[in-house]
């Protein structure tokens, strides 16, 4: 009827370009009204599987081949939400090497990234258009959380809340206060993202640099950036968008008293308050505190089994 409409008013189509479809493709990418979310074509699927096999194992290459890894990874984020956070150690590889004719090596964590890629990445293609919108105001979607420097972190959902220590974490002696904020973010995720399984959670959190990174998917700060793969893993493996949002320090009150241990003080502006806290597995925290680069590891099984744990 479209095409009828056209040839009776005289204007011209070109049947080259594709017409009214649920699936159009787009820029490389296939874009599907119906599923709601943008995927890599079955046929450049393919070849990035064949590109990927192919870099497995290799432990050196010509600086200009790593560019064209990183572009075509580039490309694959658009489909692949989690993408961001295992391929900035790649293209911060470049740099190393001025000349495109030298050769660069593949350190452990451009070979582990490559492995994730190879492993995972493809896995999630067409999970990043469109998910759940946070609704505007509602409560049951939002999540707060703070950490202070000296005494700990901690988060909120609901009614339902945690507190982090950093002295029963000695690993942490050496963060900044970035990944400090970033690590309850990531916590909450794994102990309520059973039940924000299909939603998209709305983290409120008061450090500006945090919610940079978690929107951007990436930052130049290396414990934030390990944080970040672990909160890309959880979201990929329990279909969570975890969405960050900021918060004046003066309206984080609840989060803002868990981290500076003021409990009773938390507890009595609760909306729906609970005594006890929730349980966070001692394994989880020795996971999250230790940059593990084997993403088909024992770590990274175990942090599939406490997702599991805490349905």
């Amino acid at each position: 009827m479209f095409k009828e409409t056209c040839q009776r008013l005289g204007m011209p189509l070109d049947e080259n370009k594709e017409g009214p479809s649920e699936v159009l493709t787009f820029l490389g990418m296939e874009i599907d009204s119906v599923k709601m979310e943008v995927r890599l074509p079955q046929e450049k699927l393919t070849e990035m599987k064949a590109l990927l096999k192919r870099w497995r194992g290799m432990k050196s290459c010509k600086r200009r081949d790593l560019e064209s890894l990183v572009g075509s990874l580039n490309h694959a984020c658009r489909a692949v939400r989690p993408g961001r956070a295992f391929k900035r150690r790649l293209q911060n590889l470049i740099t190393t090497v001025e000349r495109d004719g030298r050769r660069v090596r593949l350190n452990v964590e451009a070979r582990a990234d490559i492995e994730w890629w190879h492993q995972f990445g493809l896995r999630w293609n067409g999970t990043s258009l469109m998910k759940a919108v946070v609704v505007d105001g509602d409560p049951q979607e939002e999540m707060f959380s703070d950490a202070s420097g000296s005494w700990g972190g901690g988060a909120t959902w609901q009614g339902e809340w945690f507190q982090i220590q950093w002295g029963a974490l000695p690993g942490t002696s050496e963060w900044g206060i970035m990944p400090k904020e970033m690590l309850p973010i990531v916590v909450a995720a794994v102990v309520w993202g059973a039940r924000w399984k299909g939603r998209a959670i709305r983290a409120r959190c008061d450090n500006m640099s945090v919610v940079a990174a978690l929107q951007a998917g990436a930052c130049k700060e290396r414990w934030s950036m390990h944080l970040l793969r672990c909160l890309a893993f959880v979201e990929a493996t329990l279909s969570v968008s975890v969405r960050a949002e900021h918060i004046r320090g003066v309206e984080n009150g609840v989060a803002d008293d868990l981290s500076r241990d003021r409990l009773q003080s938390a507890l009595s502006i609760m909306q729906v308050p609970k005594a006890e806290p929730v349980t966070v597995p001692v394994e989880l925290m020795g996971m999250l505190t230790t940059a593990s680069q084997s993403w088909s590891g024992q770590e990274w099984r175990q942090l599939s089994e406490l997702l599991l744990t805490c349905q």
